[in-house]
This record gives structure tokens, sequence and C-alpha cells, in this order.
């Protein structure tokens, strides 16, 4: 089954009512992962600046997910019986909270608990997908589903061209006896960024316009008829791929989070590149994992969902292989050193940022959701959130503290034979895959 088949009219009228809410959500959701991506130039500089290691940056990193699988079901729960309003107001003010004690870190403790707030704020993107999925008709919510996924992924990834505009700014700021007080530095001014942005989307929800809902009120009628139902072993199958779906996701969430661990320290350690100009080229790449996320129907067109997992996983593997230095050494040889690693990592980056992770993951989502059926979307949106959120954990922490002891080259080789090995998988299990969607 295509998403073409299913997605419908990309056309999809809202009553006039709803529009300044969609607006408002999808600001919030962008607003997630900005506050991940806003910090990528200036992570590492501010983590050693504090004497930390790659392995201290990995549980910096892995703090704000921490933080979101922490309260990403809870969120969710209180979302479905009492609104969405409240939920988020109190999560947005954690948000302000985080980027607050962001700005007067002073050890690597302190930043890790600045990073953990600000996964407690940033830990709505259940909810978020949820309130476009309950708002929308269950033949759009593909659709939907894919342009909340365009705003993260933007937040996530284009931000960095952000962040890096923000250290540059810092530098001259920093340089104001006025503004001492503020402690505005290259590796700070991102956090007041974040906290401007906060205080707007708080703004946004006291708004009149907001248009808040209760999903359990909506929802009643169709929970008795299912508490009545027995389950069966199509069920039971059913239960099974969607576990298989879980791990997809921690999969291709765990590879994004290695790559947000070592790819851009990779830079600035072994080429020399200063964090800014980093954050320049992941945003370049976020550019082009947004025009193929917002391409969603156009692709789907040529390639079924399952397809989709596919070839965005292979481009994955191809993307962890080209930062082994072996193997991409034998693929680009050049007698200038120097260029040979730069074209690697460029060529990685762009697989990774800009084709293979926005395709494969964003295709996983849809077939997830799809594989739920009659399932309550809060639950779903809440559960996939939270195993995101775990892979995003585990990876950046394993792949800090192997990169201390072994050296990046084998932390990559690693994430190539794990994405490898669920290649195999996928191209063995496909025909079960596609009929749990059927």
């Amino acid at each position: 089954m295509s998403y073409d088949a299913i997605q419908g009219s990309l056309d999809v009228s809202l009553p006039r009512h709803q529009k300044p809410s969609f607006l408002a959500v999808g600001y919030m959701v962008l607003l997630g992962d900005t506050v991940r991506g806003i910090f990528f130039p200036t992570l590492w500089p501010l983590v050693s600046s504090f004497g930390g290691t790659r392995a201290a940056q990995g549980v910096v990193v892995a703090a704000f997910s921490m933080g979101r699988v922490l309260v990403s079901p809870s969120y969710g729960a209180y979302s479905t019986k009492h609104g969405y309003r409240k939920i988020l107001v109190f999560a947005h003010c954690l948000i302000v909270l985080g980027a607050l004690l962001y700005t007067r870190v002073w050890n690597v403790p302190s930043l890790v608990c600045a990073q953990l707030i600000l996964g407690f704020g940033c830990g709505t993107l259940g909810v978020t997908r949820a309130y476009f999925a309950e708002s929308v008709p269950r033949d759009q919510r593909t659709v939907w589903l894919g342009r909340v996924t365009a705003a993260q992924y933007c937040g996530l990834t284009c931000t960095s061209f952000l962040g890096s505009l923000l250290a540059r700014t810092g530098e001259r700021l920093e340089k104001d006896a006025s503004l001492a007080w503020l402690n505005i530095s290259p590796l700070t001014c991102s956090a007041y960024a974040v906290l401007l942005m906060a205080l707007v989307a708080l703004l946004l929800l006291q708004a009149p316009s907001f248009y808040d809902f209760v999903p359990a009120d909506r929802q009643a009628g169709a929970t008795v008829a299912r508490e009545d139902g027995v389950q069966t072993d199509d069920d039971r199958a059913h239960f099974r791929l969607v576990v298989v779906g879980l791990v997809l996701n921690i999969i291709t969430k765990g590879s994004i989070g290695c790559y947000e661990t070592l790819g851009v320290s990779y830079a600035q350690a072994n080429l020399k590149m200063d964090g800014p100009t980093v954050g320049y080229y992941v945003a370049a790449c976020g550019v082009l994992g947004v025009a193929f996320l917002l391409s969603f129907k156009q692709l789907g067109r040529l390639f079924d969902d399952v397809e989709l997992i596919l070839y965005g996983i292979g481009v994955m593997v191809l993307s962890c292989l080209l930062m082994v230095r072996k193997f991409s050494e034998d693929i680009i040889g050049d007698d200038d050193h120097d260029v040979d690693a730069f074209a690697a990592w460029l060529t990685a980056i762009v697989g990774m940022y800009g084709i293979g992770y926005p395709i494969g993951h964003t295709a996983v989502i849809g077939w997830f959701s799809k594989a739920m059926k009659h399932r309550p979307q809060g639950m779903l949106m809440g559960l996939f959130a939270s195993a995101g959120s775990v892979a995003r954990i585990v990876f950046p922490i394993c792949s800090g503290v192997a990169s201390d002891l072994w050296g990046p080259d084998v932390v990559f080789a690693c994430l190539a034979a794990l994405l490898g090995a669920t290649l195999v998988i996928l191209v063995v299990k496909r025909r079960a895959f596609r009929e749990a969607i059927a």
C-alpha cells in the first residue's frame, strides 16, 4: 500500500476556528526540537570548556532525551483526559526554567541538569502529534503527521544555522560591559533565543483563538466498543509487528543520536572546523531533509511504505560506513588527506541528515501509525515518542563511551552493522510488514 493511496488530497480544509490553533501547535513542535538543534554548534565547545570528554557530551545529549522519556507517557495520558492547553502551558514553563539555567551553567553536572529540565519541557511530541491526529479526518492523518514531522525535523537540523549565527552574535555581545550581568557569550546566546521562543508559545496558548478539547470525551463510545472485543490470533500477531515498529524507531532515532554526539565533534576535532561552520553544513542538510518530508505524497507514487523504510535505512548504512576512515579512504581516494576526510564527512551527513533519516524514520512513523489501526492516537504517539527518547538516551551514552575507548571508527562501524542487520531482516520480512498495514 503506498502513501499516495491513503493520503488523499493535500488540500485539507480546516474550520476557521482551528487554523490559529494548528499554527500554534505546529510552532510548538518546531520549538520542541529547536531546543535540541540550536545547541548543536556550541554544545561540544561548552562541554570541553568545562574539561568534559566525549563521554560527558554523550551524557549531556542523553539527559535531554531522559527528560522526554520520563514525562511523555504522563503528558499524553493527562492531555487525553483533561485537554491540551494546561499540559502544554506547564511544559513550556519548564522550557523557560531550563533555558534560564542553561545561561548560568558552570560545570558539566549543571549542564546535564539544564538539559534534563529542557527535556521535561520538550516531552510534548506525543501530545502535539495527537492534537493533529485527533483534529483532522482519519484519511488525512498521514498528511498532517508528515507536516508535523517536517516542522520537527526543521527544528532538529535547520536551526543549527540559527545556533551558528547566535554564536557569532554572542561573540560581539560578550564584549559589551553593560550586558555582563546577563552572561551572554557564544556558548549561551542560543539559550536566550530558546527562552524567548518559549515565552511566545505561552502567549499563543493563552490566546482566546487557541482551540482546546478533551479527546477522552470524543473517544468514550469507541472505547466501550473496543473493550467488548476479544483478542484474536491476528491481534497478537499485530502486536508483535507493533513491537518491531518500536524497535525500528529506536534504531533509526539512535542513529541520529550518535551523529549528534560524534558527527559534529568529529568535524571539530579531526577536520579543525569551528562549531558555527559545522552548524551551517548540518542546517543545509536539514533543508534537504525537510524538502523530502514535504514530498512524501510524490514519493508515495513511486514507492510503498516498506520500500521507503528500506531505502532510507540503506542510505543510513552507507552514511555510517563513510564515517569509518578505512572505508572512506577506499571509496574517496585523494592525495590530500584533509580533502579526502572532508568529502567523506560531508557525504555522510548529507546522506544521514538530508536523505536517509528523514525518509526512513518518517516512513517508520507512517507504517507504525497504520499498524496501530483502531488504537487511540494519544497512546500511540506517546509510546512512539518514548521509544525514540529511549534511543536518544542509550545510543549517545554508548557511542560517547565507546569513542573514548576505541575511537569513532569503531562506533560508526558498529552502527553500520546494526542498521545493516535491520535492513536484511526488513528485506526478508517485507511481506509481513506490508500485510500489517493492508
